[in-house]
């Protein structure tokens, strides 16, 4: 059953930082991206950078106790691509003319994730769906091998490419695009 969505900008995801970090940290650490105890230590000052992001916006849905049960964030790629870890990957993976297509004008997926015991209900299709809506191009960082790749190409994703295999060393990454 799909429940409510609610929107989020940066200031209104703090009052329940909790409980996105604790869904994080219950979906990140299985397989296939079995994050490493440091990895998920450091998802809360992520998640808190992120939410300072111009344009930031989130999607959550809870289940009928209230429980967390899905969340999608992201925000418009910013026009000034240098210096940032991710943008560097992928100008290094794509060059800098496909990289300003590829991000130019598009929301950026940063993250999607569904609580283990709710997944195959359609929630992560739909908060995806919803979180681009609008959107003339949006695109994501997934494993190939990862399950939501399968979804991402269910819903008419393409993939772009590998990024460098140094970006994500535990799990080869893909750019994925809806265009």
């Amino acid at each position: 059953m799909i429940h409510p969505y609610d929107r989020h900008d940066g200031p209104g995801i703090t009052p329940m930082s909790a409980q996105i970090i604790d869904l994080y940290q219950r979906c990140y650490a299985a397989p296939p991206w079995s994050e490493t105890p440091e990895q998920l230590g450091a998802y809360p000052a992520k998640l808190a950078a992120s939410a300072a992001l111009p344009g930031f916006s989130a999607l959550t849905t809870s289940d009928h106790t209230g429980r967390l049960t899905g969340v999608c964030y992201g925000w418009p790629t910013p026009a000034d691509l240098t210096g940032i870890r991710i943008y560097d990957a992928l100008i290094t993976a794509f060059g800098l003319p496909a990289t300003t297509e590829l991000t130019r004008g598009a929301f950026e997926v940063a993250e999607l994730f569904v609580h283990p015991d709710h997944q195959g209900q359609g929630i992560a299709s739909h908060l995806l769906t919803r979180m681009t809506a609008g959107w003339p191009t949006a695109w994501l960082i997934t494993s190939r091998h990862a399950p939501a790749a399968g979804l991402y190409r269910k819903l008419g994703w393409r993939e772009l490419g590998p990024l460098p295999d140094d970006f994500y060393p535990e799990l080869p990454a893909s750019v994925f695009t809806r265009a």
